[in-house]
C-alpha cells in the first residue's frame, strides 16, 4: 500500500458565509458543489490537481474549541503555495483577515511566507510559489 494523492481537506465551519467569502472572494477558490447528508452539508470547493476543500456546515450549533499554535496534539495549518505573495497580503490587511505571521523570508527553508487565519479560526500557511 501506498498512498497516491491528497483527496480533499475538511474545515468545520463555524460561519458558513464568512468561510464562502474567505475562500471564494480572497483565495479564489471556485466552489463545486454541496452535498446534503442530513446532519450536515458538505461544501465543495476546487484546488489544484483535482483535491478538494470540503467545508462542514453542521445543522445544529455545535462546541467551538480554540487552540493556540504551539499547542500540541493537534492538526496545526494546511498551506497552500500562491502566485502572488505580495497582493494576497494586501488583500488580507484590506479585508481585515487576522495575520499571525506577515510575509517572511525563511532561510531554512528557501521560501517566503505568510500565516492567515480563516473565519472558522483554522490557520492557512501561504507560500511564494
Amino acid at each position: 500500500m501506498r498512498i497516491v494523492g491528497v483527496n480533499h481537506i475538511t474545515i468545520n465551519c463555524t460561519d458558513k458565509n464568512a468561510a464562502f467569502k474567505f475562500y471564494e472572494k480572497l483565495l479564489g477558490l471556485k466552489k463545486i458543489e454541496d452535498v446534503d447528508l442530513g446532519d450536515h452539508i458538505l461544501h465543495y470547493f476546487g484546488l489544484p490537481n483535482g483535491v478538494r476543500l470540503e467545508l462542514i456546515e453542521y445543522k445544529e450549533k455545535q462546541k467551538k474549541w480554540e487552540t493556540g499554535n504551539t499547542d500540541t496534539g493537534i492538526y496545526r495549518h494546511v498551506a497552500f503555495e500562491v502566485d502572488d505573495l505580495n497582493e494576497l497580503y494586501k488583500n488580507c490587511k484590506d479585508a481585515w483577515v487576522k495575520i499571525n505571521l506577515e510575509p517572511k523570508y525563511i532561510p531554512e527553508i528557501k521560501k517566503t511566507v505568510m500565516l492567515i487565519v480563516d473565519p472558522n479560526g483554522v490557520e492557512i500557511e501561504t507560500i511564494q510559489a
